[in-house]
């Protein structure tokens, strides 16, 4: 499986959907491996589930056998230099420069 980028809650499910269909995966299947219900899978591969517990999260991501990496965005740079005013609304609504 190829490196997806995620960088909103909301995106986890939708990218794991992805995962289980490459695996030639039902729904059930992963749910039932995982230890988590269809309904709620369902929805989490919706992008429905933003705030879902992590472990849960974890059960499915174990299950599919996949793995998250974390790693630093290059446009979010911490600290910003004393001249550099930082916009949290363009951080939050993805626009920033």
């Amino acid at each position: 499986m190829a490196t997806v980028a995620v960088s909103r809650a909301e995106d986890l499910g939708p990218a794991l959907r992805e995962a289980r269909i490459v695996e030639d995966m039902t729904q059930q299947a992963l749910a039932s491996i995982a230890g988590v219900g269809r309904q709620w899978l369902n929805a989490f591969e919706a992008g429905q589930k933003p705030s879902a517990p992590l472990d849960m999260v974890m059960r499915v991501i174990a299950a599919l056998g996949v793995s998250v990496k974390l790693s630093r965005r290059p446009d979010l740079v911490w600290p910003p230099g004393d001249d550099e005013p930082i916009d949290l609304d363009s951080i939050v609504d993805g626009t920033q420069r």
